[in-house]
């Protein structure tokens, strides 16, 4: 009786030194940790919840720098008109920008500028939101 001699096929390929990558199997899927590239929609979001909350900010400081011409001109209605126009655009862009932010850190992305600009948007609509409060218990008592 004579068997026949088969060669013996490997399901892997063999092991290669020093943490080299491999080629998977045909037909196999390749595991291991996702690559450094981050998707294509998920870091524009970031990037751009970034710059909403970065642009509200710069508005917000560049009115704060320019009151106090405006009060020693003796323009108050404009300065008041104006501040609460202002007030409203830096409510809403924290907002915008804080939703921005959030959608990008539920995505696989680097998460970087998405978690700065919830910050610095958090402080904001935080920020207005008492400022608004303390304004209107200033004016009830």
């Amino acid at each position: 009786m004579s068997e026949s001699q088969q060669p013996s096929a490997q399901p892997y390929p063999p092991a290669s030194p020093y943490g080299a990558p491999q080629a998977a199997p045909h037909g196999a899927l390749q595991q291991g940790p996702p690559s450094h590239g981050a998707p294509a929609a998920a870091k524009p979001l970031g990037r751009t919840a970034f710059l909403v909350a970065v642009a509200t900010a710069g508005l917000g400081l560049l009115f704060s720098m320019i009151t106090p011409f405006l009060y020693t001109s003796g323009n108050y209605d404009v300065a008041d008109s104006l501040g609460a126009v202002i007030g409203i655009l830096l409510l809403l862009g924290g907002i915008a920008g804080s939703v921005l932010a959030i959608l990008a850190l539920r995505r696989p992305a680097p998460h970087l500028l998405a978690a700065i600009a919830l910050g610095i948007a958090g402080s904001l609509v935080v920020g207005r939101v008492l400022t608004w409060m303390s304004s209107l218990l200033y004016y009830f008592f």
